[in-house]
């Protein structure tokens, strides 16, 4: 005899399997949430989700950006940040993305997310570093600026940290320690090449003293999916991503040599070289142009190093890019090049604008802007909007002739915030941080009010640079400041003259053939007065005399605040100091 269906039974296990069900769906959309589904938006054109927006510095004309603020107009918030860091901001799905360094030793590599409308912190991440070092202006501090997508952030530090969070969690994803499958890292000041990224992959020129390379890595888990090889040196010029029909290339300009890889395979597509000065500025990619930036090398004349400053195109089926025009005298340094309308301008290390046309390089305008710049400027509506490093912003109209609309600032010149928490180390001097911002240990970012620009405590620091001394000198961030390959940035000149002595192997008293350090070759003919091929120890002073003369001032013009890096989107402009973000429209009291 057949039993009966137990339908209360029935009903219950249906019931469960449903609830069951239903769980599981609500996790997979949640997941869906949290890693994106709809493609990973870096290329939005309202978002600034790598260095330099899409790599090009230039904002939607649709977006509405100020043309005028004050410390007592204009600025929305500002906030002191935890740390200390050099890379620039990202603007990303209504986040303020930012990294920096922890603690005398760069104990911890941070990455802290910020609301875009009222600067409130969402999240922060830390994660203990694998290489400690000291957080002074000597070596980098956080200075790789990250990449973000719907999915995640990613960022990489000086210490060879990558690290991979949830946009919206800010948990930990994956992390990897690059330094295990390369090497040992070797850089006198750090590193400070930035990410660049395509939907799936992101790419790292990871160049140093020893072994370096190109490498693209998987955004998803962090494996490598390639690895191409680059000369050993020191270099702060970040890759650029650029799309030539159906193929991918990442472009790279750095060490003397310019050249394209195809981003799926690492293969190397093609080769520019003879270039001096151009491991600083990164390269511009626009259309079927590459415009490349070059800084007047340590000893270097302008005529030479305006050379490699100069334009690469690629004619209708052409697989290699010819040069289409050379710089006369125009050089870019710490800033990137940037093209608004029919000009590309270029920003020199003394701060002289060059304004070139961009189709045949001839040179428009030079003009003094009274402000050194290290942030590389921003394209919006015909405008050109130029950081000074220390908090100008001149807005020029980006014509052909010089036409300024005004200037900006974001504090008062004469008192200039300094930082809440952060301490500068320096190990000789047994952990002091020689009076550079610190009251203590303040946890956490520090809301501070618009228009604020009063120190913490009322009082100059003791040696604080004095207010408008932030004129130039060196500091070892994102574009490497007048690196200092030769000697001791603590003995500027003696540390160079020691260091060049202990080449003479040969001990006849001068340098000559393989004594000579590569680097030296294109400026031989400025530093070999005698025109003898050597370098005897009258001239080997005269250069470090030099040397130590430029940066006399180094230690007190590398106090922050220092404008580092800016980012916009559709509202407004983030600038970022070593310790502070600032928001200019786009926030809560413009609503």
């Amino acid at each position: 005899m057949k039993q009966p269906i137990s339908r209360p039974a029935s009903k219950t296990w249906y019931l469960a399997f449903i609830v069951a069900l239903a769980l599981v769906m609500l996790q997979s959309i949640a997941a869906l949430a949290e890693e994106g589904n709809a493609g990973d938006g870096s290329t939005d054109k309202a978002a600034w989700s790598s260095f330099r927006g899409a790599g090009n510095s230039t904002v939607s004309p649709d977006a509405s950006i100020p043309l005028k603020w004050s410390p007592g107009s204009g600025i929305s918030w500002q906030v002191e940040l935890p740390g200390y860091g050099q890379s620039s901001p990202l603007v990303f799905a209504g986040k303020v993305l930012v990294t920096a360094v922890e603690g005398p030793q760069k104990e911890k590599n941070l990455v802290v997310c910020v609301d875009r409308e009222s600067g409130e912190t969402l999240w922060r991440y830390d994660q203990s570093t694998t290489l400690k070092g000291p957080s002074n202006f000597m070596y980098s501090r956080a200075a790789p600026t990250p990449i973000a997508d719907r999915s995640r952030v990613v960022a990489f530090f000086e210490s060879g940290d990558l690290i991979a969070v949830g946009l919206n969690s800010g948990k930990k994803l994956w992390s990897r320690d690059l330094k295990e499958e390369l090497g040992p890292l070797s850089s006198r000041h750090g590193l400070g090449s930035s990410l660049a990224q395509t939907d799936d992959l992101l790419f790292i020129n990871l160049e140093h003293d020893g072994p370096s390379a190109l490498l693209a890595i998987q955004k998803s888990d962090g494996a490598t999916k390639w690895k191409s090889e680059r000369p050993s040196g020191s270099s702060w010029s970040s890759p650029a991503v650029m799309q030539r029909g159906d193929q991918t290339q990442v472009v790279v300009s750095s060490g003397g040599e310019a050249a394209g890889y195809d981003a799926e395979t690492g293969r190397e597509l093609w080769k520019i070289i003879g270039l001096a000065g151009n491991s600083v500025p990164s390269p511009l990619v626009v259309e079927n142009r590459i415009y490349l930036g070059a800084r007047l090398p340590e000893f270097g004349s302008v005529a030479t190093a305006a050379k490699s400053n100069l334009c690469l195109e690629f004619e209708e089926g052409a697989t290699e890019p010819e040069v289409a025009w050379r710089s006369k005298r125009c050089v870019a340094d710490y800033a990137s090049p940037v093209v608004c309308g029919d000009n590309v301008f270029l920003i020199n290390g003394d701060g002289i604008l060059g304004c070139l046309d961009k189709n045949t390089g001839e040179e428009k305008y030079r003009q003094r802007l009274g402000m050194v710049c290290w942030a590389t400027p921003i394209v919006h509506d015909n405008h050109l909007f130029i950081f000074g490093k220390n908090g100008k912003t001149t807005v020029l109209k980006a014509g052909g002739q010089f036409s300024k609309v005004g200037d900006n600032h974001l504090w008062d010149s004469a008192d200039p915030p300094r930082p809440v928490s952060y301490v500068e180390y320096f190990p000789s001097s047994g952990g002091g941080g020689h009076g550079h911002g610190g009251h203590g240990s303040h946890g956490g970012v520090q809301k501070q009010p618009a228009g604020h620009a009063k120190h913490a405590s009322g009082a100059r620091h003791s040696g604080e640079s004095k207010p408008g001394t932030h004129s130039g000198g060196y500091s070892a961030h994102a574009a490497g400041k007048r690196s200092d390959e030769l000697g001791d940035e603590t003995t500027p000149g003696a540390g160079m003259l020691t260091g060049m002595l202990k080449r003479d192997v040969d001990g006849d008293g001068l340098l000559s053939g393989d004594e000579i350090p590569g680097r030296l070759n294109t400026v031989m003919e400025n530093i070999d007065l005698n025109k003898d091929g050597r370098l005897d120890k009258s001239e080997l002073k005269k250069m470090a005399d030099s040397f130590a003369a430029k940066r006399k001032n180094s230690k007190q013009s590398s106090r922050d605040p220092i404008v580092y890096g800016v980012a916009a989107d559709s509202s407004g402009i983030i600038v970022r100091t070593g310790t502070r973000l600032y928001a200019i429209g786009g926030g809560a009291s413009d609503k």
